[in-house]
């Protein structure tokens, strides 16, 4: 929109062409022509397209953080918590899909540095997924590993259908990443019946 300054047209226009065409296939000129401002103005706020694609990643990753924490914080019990959060992230998953698909699929074909920041950004879920050793049946048999694997998950049942442009089926993916994610924790029964709001 043209109320927005011209930093922000060119990160929504960064995001909606590399939604389109592809980090790789995403040139400054496409990125210019369709935020409305000249190569002069792109370059007052980015060194380079990298530098763009970056920026729009980072402040996606905080305000996402920022939705999935306050709506975890809205909930008293864990899985009630893991829920809401996920609910979050769905729901801006499907407001956002370009943005979505830029952060979930494309950053991490962009080189190392985008790669750095997107391992990064998932590893700031952890300590939720964490909180569930506490409510678990199997506490000393739990892998290390074990957040980093659900969060993968997770993040991949979204990325495929970004991949495949199902948006429309992405806000229905939340009772089969709530049971991914609270089985290992508690059991089967027990996450049914939290899934079920027993």
């Amino acid at each position: 929109m043209l109320a927005r300054d011209p930093r922000q047209r060119i990160l929504i226009a960064m995001a909606e062409i590399v939604a389109k065409r592809g980090y790789h296939g995403a040139t400054i000129e496409h990125i210019v022509k369709r935020a409305g401002v000249s190569r002069a103005t792109f370059y007052e706020h980015f060194d380079n397209r990298e530098d763009c694609l970056l920026a729009g990643f980072d402040e996606t990753a905080v305000e996402l953080q920022r939705r999935m924490e306050t709506a975890a914080a809205a909930a008293a019990e864990w899985p009630d918590q893991v829920r809401a959060a996920l609910a979050a992230f769905l729901e801006y998953v499907v407001a956002e899909p370009a943005l979505a698909r830029t952060c979930i699929v494309e950053s991490v074909t962009a080189g190392p540095v985008a790669m750095e920041r997107y391992e990064r950004a998932m590893s700031t879920f952890v300590p939720l997924f964490r909180l569930g050793r506490k409510v678990g049946e199997a506490n000393g048999e739990l892998p290390d590993e074990l957040e980093d694997l659900i969060i993968g998950g997770l993040v991949w049942m979204v990325h495929q259908r970004l991949l495949r442009n199902e948006i429309e089926e992405i806000g229905a993916l939340l009772p089969t990443m709530l049971e991914f994610a609270l089985v290992p924790y508690m059991g089967e029964k027990r996450a049914a019946a939290a899934i079920a709001g027993a």
